[in-house]
Order: structure tokens, then sequence, then C-alpha cells
């Protein structure tokens, strides 16, 4: 007989201190490293809190949920704007170690395993943070640019263009860095099955397929806002000549007046 549980993922930080983490619950820790940390708060609750800042409840109910992301959010402050979330359900069955779209069947409430799904959920939420935020960036430099094909011109101001570009930066460091997707959990180098299930885990969420598309947005938006950075400067390179000339000829003709 199967027996179904629900995994939320919710990314709450763009990063967060595990180490802060770990002192704020009194619940018992089953897995710790500088990447994460496992609180367990029953027979078949677990709390997965991971360093990019994404938090994965295992068999919670909503309102339970609700309260220790309360509690977090009162010792870590409110967090981003607008979280992203992922769900997925764990079967827990006779088969074992079986990825579907909608489920992953496991024979057995274990951490190795659930730690496998909930780094692959956490992920995903993580991801989709990102991606809607490049997705603004990607629009905001599409405006730019077709502004710039429609009227010919650039601003003079440079310091929007690379408070982006640092932006975009920043964000790029922050998922490579932080979100670590394309690091395998250490579980997977001791056990093939682990690392099938890892593999198709990954493979489900299409997370290096994410990955990829995410970093390629990202440098086509550097790529467009360091030419429209080029741009300004040039413009403002050659005002201050024309206006270096401009004073050049005033002054001649000043001296010419002087010498009537």
């Amino acid at each position: 007989m199967s027996t179904l549980f629900t995994m939320h993922a919710i990314n709450l930080y763009d990063s967060i201190h595990i180490k802060r983490v770990r002192s704020l619950l009194s619940e018992k820790i089953v897995y710790s490293s500088p990447q994460e940390v496992v609180f367990q708060f029953g027979e078949t609750r677990f709390l997965f809190a991971f360093r990019f800042g994404s938090f994965v409840f295992f068999g919670f109910t909503q309102e339970e949920m609700d309260l220790e992301i309360q509690k977090i959010k009162e010792a870590l402050g409110p967090g981003v704007t607008n979280p992203t979330t992922e769900t997925y359900q764990i079967v827990i069955g006779e088969t074992g170690n079986r990825v579907e779209f909608e489920y992953v069947e496991i024979k057995k409430v274990g951490i190795d395993q659930l730690r496998l799904a909930a780094v692959s959920v956490a992920q995903s939420a993580g991801v989709e943070y990102y991606e809607l935020m490049t997705e603004r960036l990607l629009f905001e430099t599409s405006q730019l640019m077709e502004k710039l094909s429609r009227v010919g011109s650039v601003p003079l101001h440079t310091r929007p263009l690379l408070k982006i570009i640092g932006s975009i930066a920043a964000t790029r460091q922050n998922i490579i860095s932080n979100l670590s997707i394309l690091d395998p959990p250490e579980e997977t180098w001791k056990s093939k099955e682990l690392e099938k299930l890892h593999r198709e885990l990954q493979g489900n969420f299409d997370i290096d397929t994410r990955f990829r598309t995410l970093d390629r947005k990202m440098s086509l938006i550097q790529d467009n806002l360091e030419i429209l950075s080029g741009l300004v400067t040039s413009r403002r390179t050659v005002l201050l000549e024309t206006m270096i000339v401009c004073l050049i000829i005033l002054e001649i003709i000043l001296a010419v007046l002087k010498g009537l």
C-alpha cells in the first residue's frame, strides 16, 4: 500500500547563512553542512534549509508551514518581495526510486532519498526566482534598445545602465556560488542508485536546461547594456569635445574683438 506526502519549496531569500538557521530552530538536526541543514520535526516531518535561500517542507500541513515561515521571517527578515514556490509529491511504495512528472516513488522515508528530492525541488523554486528577475531585466533592456532603434540616440546618464549591469553580474554570481545547480549532493558519489535518482529528478525539473537558458539571457542583457553604456560614453565624449572646440572658438573671437 502506498502513502502520499507533499513536498513544498519556497524561495524566501537571495541567500542565507546556514549557521544562523541552525540556531534558529530547536528541533533535531539530522543533517548539516555549509550548504544546507535538515531538521526533523517528527517521524515523517522534515524541514530542509538551503544556502541559496530556499526552504523545503515535507509532511507539513499548510498551517504548520505558515507558522514556521513566520518564525523564519521574524528571525532572518522579510526576505524577497515575491517568493517563488514549487510543489512535488512523494510516494512511499513498493517499487521505489521511480521518478514521474508529478511525483517520485521511494521505498521508505529515508533522509538520503528525501534530501535528493528536496535539493531538486528547492533548486526549481530558486531558479524560478531568478527567471522572473531576468525576464524583468530583459524587458527593461529591450525597451531601451527599442528606444535606441526608434529615436536613434541614447541618454547621457550612465549610472542607471551601470546599476543594471551590476545587478546582472551579482545575480550570475549568486547563481554560481549559492544555487550550486551543477554540483550533485555528496550522497550521489557513494551510490549509483542515488546518483541515478538525483539525475532523473534534475531532469524532471529541467534544472540544467533552465540554468543554461537563464545564463544565456543574462549574457544577452549584459551585452546589450554594455553596448548602450559604450554609446552613452561616446556621446558624452563627443559632447565634451564639441564644448572644448566651442570654447576655443569663443576665445579666438574674444581675442580678435579685443584687438580691434
